[in-house]
């Protein structure tokens, strides 16, 4: 067996973006509070603002965090954290803040011999009388962590008392599981009450008293209540009232359990599953509740003499579907959210009656269950689209490297139409002329967070709007309004010395002006051309020109062209001409198919000249002009969308490099590369303008102007998409239409039970503007499990979508069916259905594969027979089952002549193709080990990639001897990965910043020498694997110890126990040792550490020969 390509290198090029716990405390700081954040194995600690919350730090552990607690240890004056990882691991921190480290005060992990994990969700509370922790991770246990010694009444430390801080003991518990648990309020006791499982249609609330000193819990049956069945969740009640909720899908109860004779006091509520809920602070009588629909409710109580008499629900809003909510203070609340964008919201009170506004909200990917990867221009560039969120919060996420910009300073004008930066000279002062919907705003920035406005300034119209404004050759301002083109002298004492105006009659609609040349067009379209080098406006010619719609000065002979030239874009008949100057001679005209162009540019990007029409619907048409003489070419147009509206392009300079801003719906900054055009999305929605001013670049926006910068680096951007009221859930990109096939589901709720139906769609969308253009309704409750593209070699030219279906059987869920329905997508993007066939099962996932389509029907693979769609419907398709040799056959991958399965419960098979026409397979070589598959992926013909229910990738290998023979193979363990979170779906290709790298793999030891993948997981994490050689392997095993040894772990947690493979059966744990992954994460690291610690790493044999500078590089190309 070889080994050779059964290296890989796992990267993640997005961290997770579900909030998985939320928690608020002083952990900073003793005085101000901060909100905890968890996503992943990240923990982000935010500032609580007046109108929102900011980031303070963030830092990661060694593993994916599943609880999360603020708690209090005697003696420090700020918050600790309890955390508790998937793995039940935990630790404790502080913020040390004399020296702004994070300090651990205690690690371990819950572990008792043959205990089984718990099916219930991990409750975790804090018993405050003992200060001890109280974990429920096992059946029939419970775990009890102390945070201070055990001491006595006088206050001493218990003498022979063997419990220990932060050491945990077990305590054997009578029950089953826990389903929910908290720490009771009002009772003097330490209590817990508990929610435990069903017993004759009815659950039941039990209570216990804890005792720190036998470690052991007591019920008090006088304290115990049966509720009802769909009971999900308790919620203590604040001090004075005490007791619980108990939050079931059809009532609210509350139990005072103070007594065993009080009566329950019970809420009917409409169908519906609450996933989050708080008291506010300071309040016992006011409870905000989230439901899986994202609406949010205010309960109230009715209380006399501290007794609860009644409860009230309102609706008070809807945000994102939350799974905590915390209140930050005052009336801001964190509604965190692993299905949708989390948020932050603000109460209103008008009375008795609340709302709510969201304030604030935070792109979440997860959970990604689908996603395409395409190059839309063929340029290299790659753009990812998931299908992201759950329910009404689902939606489409675009995915692509991009340009950050750094917000500095923020400048609230409303309704700027224009901004012109001026540099005064002499005076070493730069001014801004801001013109609004009715004046003009002169500016002078006196600090880096402070503008002075004048008054009056020099000869600037303050009551007119202002079209154009420049400091010209010599130093003069010059400003053109409607009524006039005035030149003065600068400066806010300055004076007007020449002023030109229109015809009586007319007024100047549009004006451009540079250092030496300004061309202006009047309302009935007399363009005008006049130079402006010196303190005076000196008419040179004038054109009559119907229906301009804008201008652009083009000079060109600082190029080296001959001339300098003016473009003009029309709108009745749609064109743009250039004209030469200075006599307004027409060299070009260009016509346009539609619309008018919005704006117009000649730029010159390394060396090559380029003509560039922006339309207003989003349109670019880029030209390579040629200028010989007096005769312009163009020559390879190139049309790309960016955006949905677009305003202007801004020609700058970035980093010694020339670069163009389009100012749009969504930004875009076009660079040059090897004499490439690429374009790079802004991190910024919604700008309409763009300008450089001293140190900053500028951007417009409809509320004002925001001061930055623009980030060197490109970063992975996200757009959200919303397709009306459904969720996406499979997509494919269609390489012939450049068009993206969508299946969809939504939810149609029936009015007279409540009950919530499945309904399906299929969309076809634009690749580019993701606007829908055409639908496909699915009948009655079938909705998409399934698609693929298909071209056959009798069609050329054609691609075929393909689409599995799940008819679901809701009396048994075994008996569901479905079909697979047969898409021709036509040249105007409409959808036709070819050919619909039943089958006996689910069709769980379809592949293109040798001039035909395999397809996973239950525990089938089945395979396409037969394709003619030019027959009559009835007679086009047929597909018959080929194998039938798993428990359910969930995902595919095909390469050459073998097909990958993954099985839900039978790791991996390999297929191979025993007849073309018409296609047969059989079973080629199988895993023996259970493994309970959500994707898989081919390396090679002998080497396989799969991902797990228990957040693992892992290799298979088969023996090349093996797969000669006429025996069914057996797979080989070649290693694994504990990635974290669960993985739905491999795609070929990965997203790269093409500008930044240059090119792919550039160095030879960190080429791929297999095409690279990418993963997308539940928690909108995004990763990639690379296949490295052995060599490369070698080395970066040995730099990856290096840089362990001198990371720090937060928490104390091991590097080891987070990232080693954990298969589904402990006793093939000695095979996961086996390394054959690297952490492209932990690689990453390298640039963070000093130059010492760079050095020290870098201390071995294999290591020596590269300097730190190399060593980076190639790093970066390893993980880029």
């Amino acid at each position: 067996m070889s080994n050779k390509n059964s290296y890989h290198v796992v990267t993640t090029i997005n961290n997770p973006t579900a909030v998985t716990c939320t928690a608020k405390g002083r952990f900073l700081d003793a005085d101000y509070d901060n909100l905890i954040v968890c996503k992943g194995s990240t923990i982000e600690v935010y500032s609580i603002l007046a109108d929102g919350i900011k980031l303070a730090t963030e830092f990661s552990i060694y593993g994916v965090i599943s609880k999360m607690q603020t708690c209090t240890i005697p003696d420090k004056p700020t918050c600790s954290l309890f955390i508790l990882t998937d793995q039940h691991y935990y630790t404790l921190i502080t913020y040390d803040t004399a020296t702004q480290k994070i300090k651990t005060e205690g690690h371990g992990q819950l572990n008792e011999h043959n205990a089984r994990v718990t099916d219930q969700p991990i409750s975790t509370v804090i018993d405050l009388k003992t200060s001890t922790i109280l974990v429920s991770a096992f059946t029939g246990l419970l775990f009890s962590i102390p945070l201070a010694p055990k001491v006595d009444i006088k206050g001493k430390q218990k003498e022979g008392n063997k419990s220990t801080p932060f050491v945990p003991s077990s305590i054997r518990t009578n029950e089953f599981d826990f389903i929910s648990m908290v720490s009771l309020r009002g009772i003097h006791q330490s209590y817990i009450a508990v929610l435990l499982g069903e017993i004759n249609d009815l659950k039941t609330i039990k209570t216990f008293r804890y005792n720190a000193s036998l470690n052991e819990i007591t019920e008090n049956e006088k304290m115990q209540v049966g509720v009802e069945a769909t009971t999900h969740t308790l919620v203590a009640v604040p001090d004075p009232i005490g007791g619980v909720l108990a939050i079931g899908e059809y009532i609210i109860s509350y139990y005072d359990l103070s007594s065993s004779g009080s009566t329950p006091k019970e809420l009917s509520i409409d169908p519906t599953v609450v996933t989050a809920a708080t008291f506010l602070e300071n309040s016992y009588d006011h409870c905000i509740m989230g439901d899986a629909e994202g609406y949010l409710y205010m309960l109230t109580f009715d209380i006399t003499h501290l007794k609860v008499q009644q409860i009230h629900s309102t609706v008070i809003g809807q945000a994102c579907i939350p799974n905590s909510i915390t209140h930050l203070g005052e009336d801001l609340f964190y509604i965190g959210s692993l299905q949708g964008d989390p948020c932050v919201i603000r109460l209103n009170r008008i009375g008795p009656k609340f709302s709510i506004d969201i304030l604030h909200t935070f792109s979440n990917l997860g959970p990604i269950v689908d996603f395409c990867l395409f190059d839309y221009d063929q340029q290299g560039k790659q753009t990812m689209v998931c299908c992201s969120g759950v329910d009404k919060d689902g939606s489409l996420r675009v995915v692509e490297n991009g340009v950050g910009f750094l917000e500095q300073l923020e400048l609230d004008i409303p309704m700027i139409t224009q901004v012109f930066p001026l540099t005064i000279p002499k005076t070493f002062c730069d001014v801004l002329v801001i013109s609004t919907f009715d004046r003009t705003l002169v500016l002078q920035q006196t600090s880096d967070t402070e503008m002075k406005e004048f008054a009056k300034y020099s000869g600037i119209v303050h009551n007119e709007i202002t079209l154009a404004a420049t400091i010209n050759q010599q130093g003069y301002l010059i400003q053109i309004t409607k009524s006039s083109a005035r030149i003065m002298s600068a400066g806010d004492q300055g004076a007007l010395l020449f002023e030109w105006k229109p015809p009586k009659g007319e007024y100047i609609a549009i004006a451009q002006a540079n250092e030496v040349q300004c061309v202006l067009c009047c309302g009935t379209g007399m363009l005008v051309y006049f130079d402006c080098a010196g303190n005076t406006l000196r008419q040179i010619s004038y054109l009559q020109l119907p229906d301009v719609a804008c201008i652009r000065l083009c000079p060109l002979k600082q190029d080296g062209i001959d001339n300098d030239y003016v473009l003009i874009g029309m709108w009745s008949k749609p064109k743009a001409l250039l004209l030469q100057l200075p006599n307004l001679e027409i060299v070009l005209e260009y016509s346009l198919k539609e619309t008018g162009p919005r704006d117009l540019l000649i730029t010159q990007l390394e060396g090559k000249h380029y003509f560039m029409v922006l339309l207003g619907d989003g349109q670019l048409l880029s030209n390579e002009i040629q200028f010989r003489g007096n005769v312009a070419h163009i020559k390879n147009e190139r049309q790309t969308m960016v955006g949905t509206f677009c305003t202007s392009m801004y020609p700058y300079v970035h980093q010694n490099q020339k670069k163009v801003f389009i100012a749009g719906s969504r930004p875009t900054i076009i660079s040059s590369l090897r004499e490439t055009l690429f374009f790079s999305a802004v991190n910024i929605k919604d700008i309409f303008a763009f300008a450089t001013f001293g140190q900053h670049i500028l951007l417009m926006t409809d509320h004002g102007l925001l001061f930055g910068q623009i980030d060197a680096n490109q970063k992975l951007h996200h757009n959200k998409f919303k397709i009306e009221n459904d969720m996406p859930v499979r997509i494919r990109y269609m390489n012939q239409s450049k068009a993206l096939a969508v299946g969809t589901l939504y939810k149609e709720k029936n009015n007279h039970n409540g009950f919530l139906t499945n309904r399906g769609n299929i969309r076809i969308l634009d690749a580019q503007t993701f606007q829908v253009l055409d639908t496909y309704s699915l009948p009655g409750i079938e909705t998409v499990e399934s698609m693929a593209m298909a071209s056959f070699s009798g069609y050329p030219n054609k691609e075929y979508l393909f689409v599995g279906t799940v008819i679901e059987n809701a009396d048994d869920p075994d008996a569901s069916h479905g079909r697979i329905l047969v898409f021709d997508i036509k040249d105007n993007y409409k959808i036709e259905l070819l050919e619909a066939i039943e089958e006996p099962g689910i069709i769980y996932d379809m592949r293109a594969f040798q001039n035909s389509v395999v397809a996973c029907v239950n525990g089938s693979i089945y395979c396409l027979t037969k394709f003619a769609p030019d027959l009559p419907r009835g007679q086009r398709v047929a597909f018959e089952i080929s194998v039938h040799k798993n428990v359910l056959a969930l995902s595919l991958d095909t390469r050459g002549d073998k097909v990958l399965v993954g099985d839900l419960m039978r790791s991996m098979s390999v297929l191979k193709m025993t007849s073309q026409d018409p296609l047969k397979l059989d079973v080629l070589a199988v895993d023996s080990k259970p493994a309970w598959m959500t994707a898989v992926k081919f390396i090679n013909d002998y080497t396989y990639i799969g991902a797990d229910d228990r957040n693992n990738i892992f290799t298979l290998m088969l023996n090349e001897n093996d797969s000669a023979g006429g025996n069914i193979s057996k797979l080989q363990l070649r290693g694994g990965f504990h990635v974290g979170s669960l993985i739905n779906c491999f795609r070929p290709d990965i997203l790269v910043d093409v500008l930044s790298t240059g090119a792919k793999d550039h160095d030879a030891l960190t080429k791929s020498i297999e095409h690279s993948f990418t993963f997308a997981t539940v928690h909108g994490s995004i990763g990639t694997v690379k296949t490295i050689s052995p060599k490369a392997f070698e080395l970066f095993s040995i730099l990856q110890k290096n840089i362990l040894a001198e990371s720090t772990s937060i928490g104390n947690l091991k590097y080891s126990s987070w990232r080693n493979y954990k298969p589904k059966l402990q006793q093939i744990q000695h095979h996961s040792d086996i390394t054959t992954y690297l952490d492209g994460d932990l690689l990453k690291k390298f640039q963070y550490f000093n130059f010492t610690v760079k050095h020290k790493i870098l201390q071995h044999d294999l290591l020596k020969k590269y300097s730190i500078a190399e060593m980076e590089g190639l790093i970066n190309s390893l993980v880029s």
